[in-house]
């Protein structure tokens, strides 16, 4: 199996389909250049503590690296959006496998731009906890 690896904004085109009831949750997706899509890598070893991304002898712990193998594989990617024809969107950037279940859609958090007005507590920073 040959999947992208980190996902390229100028990678190939993919499409993600999404199935009812959820096709009317697309509306207004449009509305932005990129996309998180957040999956499941139902594939993946979910058992290694530590591991060798380079296979250069050199362990890390697996918090400390993008590999997929993970006690809860969840895989994020942000994607640039180039169409959406009815339920398929079809976007570059992604890196999983062809049948890869989809969790979310949301648009990048670095483009989002809140509808509702500020609220009482948006702003607040939490006070430090002394021990």
């Amino acid at each position: 199996m040959h999947t992208p690896r980190q996902g390229r904004l100028d990678g190939p085109v993919c499409r993600i389909e999404i199935f009812d009831p959820w096709e009317p949750a697309l509306a207004g997706v449009d509305q932005y250049e990129r996309l998180e899509v957040i999956y499941w890598l139902h594939l993946s070893r979910r058992d290694l503590v530590l591991q060798s991304p380079a296979n250069d002898g050199n362990a890390r712990g697996t918090f400390s690296i993008r590999s997929p193998v993970r006690p809860n594989p969840l895989g994020t990617s942000v994607v640039k959006l180039v169409r959406i024809e009815g339920p398929n969107l079809f976007i570059q950037g992604l890196d999983c496998l062809d049948g890869t279940p989809l969790l979310d859609l949301k648009p990048d958090r670095a483009l989002f731009t809140p509808i509702a007005p500020p609220q009482d507590g948006d702003f607040q920073v939490a006070a430090a906890v002394k021990e």
